[in-house]
């Protein structure tokens, strides 16, 4: 609902009955109601800013609270905060401000404004007065990030306070003084984020709270770190990408959010940018159960038309899919079983190559900045290879580092920076009998942008480090009693990188898996080369790149490279997981890798929940048939097994600590109870 007033007729069509009614059409049992936009007009009478002229005067969003409260409807207030057009345009001193001195908001029509001036206070006192003239159930802060780096006269002040000199320019993550402003970015977008939910709470204690979270997987210019988590009731963020964002983030904001279930939103249009288009149902549908899948709620955006008038048909469409999935919410809840769980971190949301680079270098604004992200997209991929295989996994954070001898292994995809208590916790971690998988970087620069001389785990993985290779394109050869795991692959036929590697050296005692394999040439000289359209291995290494080592009750394998971000590597990954624990998963499954699996454990009602998505790229969906899965269910006595919600009984055999079950058909969801004594 971010509409402008230039035109008279906008929002004058809005009627707040009909707005209700198709709620209620759609079945929601809560709805997001705008009192604000980024647009920073406001939806009801304001004698803080200014209001949208378009309503005349008429409190519509004090008549959809009223309405939606009548229909049993909860009611959560949405807030823009640091977008807000109409305090951009009136009052310049409180814009952000890019590198070159420019507006950052010149060739944009989203206006933003920076927290660490005047328009700070005027937010505060604009939400005070919202909360204090009406009652709902919770209030939605969207955008609370840095839209980009701010260089106006404030922030440069806030940072004198701490570093003598300029705010930095130029990107460089093993510079203390840029990675020192950054860390202020951090902390004053969280300090802003507190304001805000304790000058809620204070007012009003059991209104929720929850701050935009889809920025926890953007990158470092947003600011977004975990400690933003803390200034939520629960998490819940808008999302627009495909299948495998989905589960990632499901995952990530189970363990993340600090209350159930997170919200899991994403547009009825195709993107935010397309207002007539639909996503077909059967897409939206899917969208849904993988939602539910994760234990998630999820909430659909309709865009409303300038005018106010909304498109029945995508409520009409909702009912439908709603009516479906409602089916299966009384049997939600439990405890995720996961064996392998994959680490985030938000310190990570970088890329070291950007080293050295101007902060304007081939941009217009900072408002473009999307760097790329080595850690993000090993994460990602390392997620897809487990949903594909069926292993049962998280997605954790920093926030879980109290909790990790819950977890059989533990996954660090190239985390470019690591503290001092992360490198502690993972050492207690695998002493007392964890399995480590790392990669690359993973604890060789500290979050103060320190590079050490060698790993900080360098005792876990038994390797010291001694540089990085100048070729970006190299290969892994396995061992002579290593040749399983690399499936085809051969010392005359390595493994190809698709980067550099990093030259370490290997301790005594620790098994090398795989050595380092070097093209004939430089594939960044072109005038010097082998073969002319490709950069065959010519330089075999006695440098170690995969090493598998015992420490303490634990195993670890340590990978020179990212390998794991490659997809077309991602069984000899899984081979290298299954080494380093290699017992029975909680589950495993035939099913087709579309097909993604989660199993929640139920104590309290004797039961786990197995849920199956069928999430494939086309549409309509192809049905899997006879899907055979084997649960672990250690000491318990399983007495029935049933398809939910019909309660239909399935056959199962119990075979020692599991029991084996088939699934007769699976279109795009099943739901499955294993209840035991």
């Amino acid at each position: 609902m971010h509409i402008a007033d230039w035109d008279e007729k906008f929002l004058a069509e809005f009627d707040a009955q009909n707005y209700v009614e198709l709620l209620c059409l759609s079945q929601v049992q809560s709805a997001v109601v705008y009192a604000q936009s980024h647009v920073g007009l406001c939806y009801f009478p304001t004698k803080i800013g200014e209001m949208h002229r378009g309503l005349k005067g008429k409190d519509i969003f004090g008549e959809v609270v009223n309405l939606c409260h009548q229909k049993g409807i909860y009611v959560v207030a949405y807030y823009s905060l640091i977008f807000n057009d109409w305090a951009y345009k009136k009052y310049p001193d409180w814009r952000i401000i890019s590198a070159d001195g420019r507006p950052a908001a010149e060739k944009s029509r989203y206006g933003v404004c920076c927290p660490n001036s005047p328009y700070r206070d005027f937010a505060i006192e604009q939400i005070t007065e919202l909360i204090e003239n009406y009652d709902f159930e919770g209030i939605r802060y969207d955008m609370t990030f840095w839209p980009g780096i701010c260089y106006c006269p404030y922030c440069q002040t806030r940072f004198a306070d701490i570093v003598v000199g300029d705010l930095p320019k130029i990107i460089d993550w093993t510079d203390s003084k840029w990675v020192g402003f950054q860390r202020k970015r951090e902390e004053w977008l969280n300090e802003f984020a507190e304001l805000v939910t304790s000058t809620t709470k204070k007012i009003k204690p059991n209104i929720t709270v929850e701050h935009q979270s889809s920025t926890f997987t953007l990158s470092w210019n947003f600011s977004v770190t975990t400690k933003l988590a803390e200034q939520n009731d629960f998490l819940q963020g808008d999302f627009y990408g495909d299948s495998l964002q989905g589960s990632f983030v499901g995952k990530l904001f189970y363990h993340l959010s600090p209350d159930q279930p997170f919200g899991f939103e994403t547009t009825t249009n195709l993107n935010l940018g397309d207002h007539t288009t639909l996503k077909s149902k059967q897409l939206l549908e899917a969208k849904v159960f993988a939602a539910l899948a994760n234990c998630g709620a999820f909430v659909f955006i309709d865009a409303i038309d300038p005018v106010g008038t909304l498109n029945r048909k995508v409520y009409e469409m909702m009912r439908e899919i709603f009516n479906q999935t409602k089916q299966y919410e009384p049997y939600l809840g439990g405890e995720m079983v996961q064996d392998v769980v994959i680490y985030f971190s938000t310190d990570s949301k970088f890329d070291f190559s950007d080293n050295g680079k101007y902060i304007m270098d081939g941009r217009e604004s900072i408002l473009e900045l999307g760097d790329n992200m080595p850690h993000l997209n090993a994460a990602l991929n390392v997620t897809n290879c487990f949903i594909s295989n069926h292993i049962p996994f998280g997605v954790i954070t920093k926030k879980d580092l109290n909790n990790l001898s819950r977890y059989k292994v533990l996954v660090l995809p190239n985390v470019l920076m690591m503290s001092n208590e992360e490198v502690e916790a993972i050492k207690n971690y695998v002493q007392s009998g964890g399995c480590l998988y790392a990669s690359k970087y993973t604890s060789l620069v500290t979050i103060d942008g320190t590079k050490h001389d060698n790993f900080l785990l360098s005792e876990l993985f038994s390797v010291s480090y001694e540089g990085e290779t100048k070729e970006d394109l190299t290969y892994i050869s396995p061992t002579e009693n290593n040749t399983d795991l690399f499936l085809d692959y051969s010392q005359k036929y390595p493994l190809s990188i698709l980067g550099t590697q990093l030259k370490i050296k290997a301790k005594k005692d620790v098994e090398i898996l795989g050595k380092m394999v070097l093209p004939y040439t430089d594939p960044k000289e072109p005038g010097k080369y082998a073969s002319i359209h490709s950069n065959p291995p010519g330089i075999w290494t006695e440098q170690p790149a995969i090493v598998f080592n015992n420490y303490g009750k634990g195993n670890v394998i340590y990978v020179n490279s990212d390998m794991e971000n490659n997809s077309h590597h991602h069984q000899i990954f899984l081979n290298l997981i299954r080494k380093l624990y290699p017992h029975p998963l909680s589950f495993e499954s035939d099913a087709h890798n579309s097909v993604e699996i989660t199993l929640f454990h139920q104590q309290e009602r004797k039961q786990f929940i197995l849920n199956l998505v069928n999430f494939q790229k086309e549409f309509p969906i192809i049905p899997n048939h006879g899907i055979k899965v084997t649960i672990k269910i250690d000491n318990k006595r399983v007495k029935q097994v049933v398809e939910l919600p019909a309660e239909n009984e399935l056959t199962f055999e119990l075979k020692n600590e599991f029991v084996k079950l088939q699934i007769p058909q699976l279109k795009m969801f099943a739901m499955v109870a294993i209840i035991f004594d």
